[in-house]
Order: structure tokens, then sequence, then C-alpha cells
């Protein structure tokens, strides 16, 4: 295992220096410098370019050398490919003990030119031999906006600090994850962010490792396009308890050859059936695309966990009902008929013409508005079931917007009725233990089904996390479902000191 220590200096250096600064605006170095800078990060910048000293970038002198800065704790390498061993050479003897390689041109190139991996060996090697830890070659960067450092090739947006790190292979990916985590509407911010690229020394189990000992992260995400020495990562995967959420591409012959040639990951033919089995030995939560990756981040951040697979539905429409049904049974939810005894007291609290049967179909929904029956009714369905799927007209569509009652604009009438209710609801998923009020306190999850935006956020800040298709929500819920069986199998075997193979 590395030590934490080495790895924290990525995250949380006192001083860096940009070799290979630029004036160049849409450049890697400048593009970094320049998020750096305006991200307000509070340590030094020192700026390298051997063919501009003397001259001033962002009113920061540059220096000919590395050699020419004060001490420094976290070096950025932007040059060409054929000039990064003498810049590590050069960062060796300063005394540097933690590089990030943003320039390309190494181990991605094994398809058209094997002296570059050549090189890359020689890189790590002279580096490891002199203690210096190393991201990359060919990566983005680092970001920890809890610290605001924001040292990325890539997008500079408007993400709010929040408990979800990441690691990934393509730097793209990452930016994809940023650009996710910024969207207005379900209150999904990031903690961590590294992009590891070729990953010739740190790899994705070594950050892994780091986020599970960070206090501030509370779900993992990885993205590559290859596992290399997997079974040291299954082990690490094993021992982690905190949710990781895994997705791997390249899982298409075509795949294959695509990540081949983006970061030299070595893949067969048989990698797509090996990876099933590899996730099931390593107890992560798998991920198909990036949205659901991002689905699963806002799921784990937001609600609490089911404890089986048993989920009411109750929905404002039968078809929406229906197409939620088939949604949830494909990823193994159990949509249970109602029991007898619940069915008599829903006849109680809803109009006589509901579907008595689940889902639970209202059609018009008035009874839902009266605030006096939405805990006694919800709470009622989930002493039955271990979730409840509200597909509710969470929407901020052109009527709302339109319609006045009165000199009230309904609009701010809707968005108090919403707040309210979600209250109410946040209120359903608490546990019952030690709290007032416990006969409406079940510390089950409820999802609901709407439309991203202002309203959608409030949702996400009560924990109740929020959904724009049936596809997502249900996907979402199996994820949980799925970590729920993970974390029961893995207290199983730390109890009897075993490593299971079996561990779902």
């Amino acid at each position: 295992m590395v030590d934490s220590s080495i790895i924290d200096k990525f995250f949380n250096p006192k001083s860096i220096a940009v070799i290979g600064a630029s004036r160049k605006p849409y450049g890697a170095a400048h593009t970094i410098l320049s998020s750096v800078i305006y991200k307000n990060y509070a340590g030094d910048i020192y700026l390298v370019n051997n063919s501009a000293c003397g001259e001033k970038l962002y009113e920061r002198p540059l220096y000919k050398t590395i050699l020419d800065c004060p001490k420094v704790d976290l070096a950025f390498i932007v040059v060409p490919g054929k000039y990064v061993k003498s810049v590590i050479e050069d960062c060796i003897e300063l005394g540097i003990t933690n590089g990030v390689i943003i320039s390309s041109g190494f181990k991605e190139s094994i398809l058209y030119d094997e002296s570059k991996v050549k090189l890359e060996k020689e890189i790590l090697a002279l580096a490891r031999e002199n203690g210096l830890r190393l991201i990359g070659p060919n990566c983005n960067g680092v970001i920890n906006l809890p610290t605001s450092f924001y040292a990325f090739f890539g997008p500079r947006l408007k993400v709010q600090p929040g408990h979800c790190s990441y690691v990934t292979r393509g730097g793209t990916a990452g930016g994809f994850i940023l650009m996710g985590s910024a969207q207005f509407g379900r209150d999904l911010g990031v903690n961590k962010l590294v992009n590891i690229g070729d990953a010739c020394d740190l790899t994705i189990g070594d950050f892994i490792q780091y986020y599970e000992q960070d206090p501030l992260t509370k779900v993992i995400g990885v993205y590559t396009e290859g596992i290399t020495n997997g079974s040291k990562l299954l082990q690490i995967l094993r021992k982690v308890k905190k949710p990781v959420i895994f997705y791997k591409s390249g899982q298409t012959t075509a795949g294959q050859r695509a990540a081949l040639s983006h970061v030299g990951a070595i893949a067969s033919a048989e990698t797509s059936s090996i990876y099933q089995g590899f996730i099931t030995q390593a107890g992560v939560i798998p991920a198909n695309s990036l949205e659901d990756m991002l689905d699963l981040a806002a799921a784990f951040s937001h609600s609490v966990l089911p404890q089986g697979n048993k989920i009411g539905i109750f929905t404002f429409g039968g078809s929406l009902g229906v197409m939620m049904t088939d949604a949830a049974e494909k990823h193994g939810l159990n949509v249970a008929p109602l029991k007898q005894a619940l069915i008599e007291t829903l006849n109680d609290l809803l109009p006589e013409y509901w579907s008595h049967s689940n889902p639970i179909d209202i059609t018009d929904g008035g009874s839902v508005y009266n605030p006096s029956i939405i805990l006694k009714l919800f709470a009622r369905i989930l002493e039955e079931y271990d979730s409840l799927f509200l597909i509710t007209p969470v929407f901020e569509n052109e009527q709302i917007w339109d319609y006045k009652k009165g000199e009230m604009n309904f609009r701010n009438m809707y968005r108090e009725f919403i707040k309210q209710n979600v209250r109410r609801y946040k209120r359903l998923t608490q546990s019952a233990s030690g709290a007032p009020n416990q006969n409406t306190r079940s510390g089950k999850p409820i999802f609901v089904l709407g439309e991203y935006g202002k309203i959608s956020d409030l949702f996400y800040k009560h924990g109740i996390p929020l959904y724009e298709s049936f596809e997502q929500m249900a996907k979402a819920f199996a994820g949980l479902l799925l970590y729920t069986k993970v974390l029961k199998k893995k207290k199983i075997m730390n109890n009897d000191g075993r490593i299971s193979l079996d561990i779902i």
C-alpha cells in the first residue's frame, strides 16, 4: 500500500510548478494554470519555460528550469514527450517527490511506436529509484474541490464540493463527470478527482485505498478502459467498505482496440466475461455508462440504504405505473401485490376509484394534496414495502407557470406545496429509533420520478433521490440494494476472518 501522505501531497500541495507553462490559451499547460489561479489555489505557483525565461505570465516570473525554483511539492510536466525524461532528472535533483506527467506519447503509442513504450519504462525506473511518485503520463490532472485546488486539463466548471471522489484512466471521462456533477437539479458535488492516464506508476487501486481513508469521501467512482494487475486490485476492493461504483469501457472487440490506442489498456476477447467475474468477486457496483455512474453516485450520496427489493409504486397515472413496473422488474425489484389489510387502509385514505393494486394509481391525485394524510398514507405503505417509488407531478411545465389563482401565481403555490411535502418525505426516510413521531419514520428510501431543475434540488437536499426516467430510477435503486448485500457478505467475511471468492 502506498503511504497516504504521498498521495495526499497530490491533492494538498503547498506549492506547485507548471513545467512547460505557455501562453497558448487552449493548451494543456495554460488551461491547468488558469484554472488553478481562477479557482483561488492558496499555495505558491512557479512557472517554467526555458524559451521565455525572464518574462511573466499571470504576473509570475517564468524560470528557465525547475532547478531555478524554490522548493516545490508537486510538479506538473507539460512538455513534449521526448523532453520528459530530462525534466524528471531535474525534478529529482531538486528533491521533488510528486509529479504529474500531462505529456502524451508513451505507452498509448504501442500500436505504432515501441520506442515510446520503452521510454515510459525508463522514466518509471528513474523515478522509482529516486523516490519520485508519478501520475500519468498522458493524463489530465488533479482536483480537490474542498481546498479549491483545480489543476485539470478540461472544462473549468462551477462544481460544488461533495462527497464523491473519482479516479479515471480517461481524461475526457473525468471532464464528463465534472459536467454531470455540475448539472443543476440533483445536488451532486465532487470531493476529489484524479485522471491517471497511462498509469505507469500510481494505479487505480492506490487511489481507491486513499479514498477509503479520506473522511470527506463517502462514495468512490472508478472509470477505466483496462484492468492491470487484477489480483492486486481485487484484494484492495474486497477490503473497501465504502461504495465503489465501477465502470469499465472497452467491452467490445472494437472498444478494446480503441482502449489500446487511448491509454495503452490491453484487453482480450475474453475481457467481458472475465470482467463480469471480477465485478462479482470484488463487491463493487457496476455501471454501464458514465451517466449510470452519476445516477448511482446521486443515490449513494442522498438516500438511505434499502433492506430488501420489495417496492411500492404510487402514481398519478396508470400507464406510468405500468412502465415503472417493467423497469423495476427488469432490474430485479419486486413490485409485490398489496395485502388485503393494506388495501383496506388505503380505501379509507384514497378516492374509491384508486387501482386497488400495486402500482397504487390514484389518477387525479387530489387526496395527496391534503397534507394531513400524506405521512399516514406513505408510512402505511412503507410498513409493508422496502421502498416507495413516487411517480408525482414534479415538472416545471408551461401550464403550472401560466396559471394564476386570484393574485397569487401558481408557480409559488406549487413550489411551496413541494417544499412542504419534501420535508414530510424526509421524515419518512429517517430512522424511527429514538425519534419523535416514530409512527411516521420508516428508515426506508423514497425515490421520485420528476424533472431536474430548481424543484428537484429540494428533493436531493432532503435525502430524496429524483430521476428523469423509469430506467434511471430502477437501476439506481438496484445499485443501492446490491451494496446492501455486499455489506452483509463483507460483514460475514470479516467475522470469520476468511476472504470468500463469492462476495455477492
